[in-house]
């Protein structure tokens, strides 16, 4: 019975997000969403979800201006994750993100008088078969390479290459498991 209830909600999820945001946004009709997701979509910009997203909710997707945010298939989401994008955030498929994760593609613009309303904008992107840990920020212009793991509480600032482990603040290199 939960199961079907699930389905449910999961179609009910899927009419509401077309009715409202129309072309701008691409799902599946079947993912498995518990809880609140949120999904803000300003200006020009797209949301794009993959196949069997999974998430425990609260989600909170952003995009504003002309960004996007493309999330593959078989990707599972923890609960409290916000993602923002004024470029592109990239999520290949079958990561695994878990709880208190915040991404985000921009930083305000500051001048002498403090913070501006102007963006600083570069893409994210997370490559397939990676898994983020708990309470990790990702910063604008961060690649992270296939099959990586990052490590609970990093701040991820730089590019990261596929198949190793970053830790810390800021996120660097630990364990490499390339060839």
């Amino acid at each position: 019975m939960k199961k079907i209830l699930l389905g449910i909600r999961s179609l009910l999820f899927f009419f509401r997000t077309k009715l409202k945001y129309g072309k701008k946004i691409q799902i599946h009709m079947m993912n498995s969403i518990r809880g609140k997701f949120i999904i803000d979509l300003q200006s020009k910009s797209k949301l794009k979800i993959g196949t069997f997203l999974m998430s425990q909710g609260p989600l909170y997707l952003k995009a504003v201006d002309n960004g996007q945010i493309i999330i593959g298939n078989n990707v599972f989401l923890n609960h409290n994750v916000s993602i923002t994008a004024a470029d592109s955030v990239v999520i290949g498929d079958g990561v695994d993100i878990a709880n208190n994760v915040v991404i985000v593609d921009h930083d305000h613009k500051m001048n002498d008088t403090g913070v501006t309303g102007d963006l600083v904008t570069a893409p994210v992107q997370i490559d397939r078969h990676t898994w983020i840990g708990a309470n990790v920020t990702i910063t604008k212009g961060v690649h992270i390479g296939e099959g990586s793991i990052i490590a609970a509480g990093a701040v991820v600032t730089k590019s990261v290459p596929s198949f190793c482990v970053a830790a810390g603040i800021p996120a660097k290199v630990v364990k490499d498991n390339r060839g």
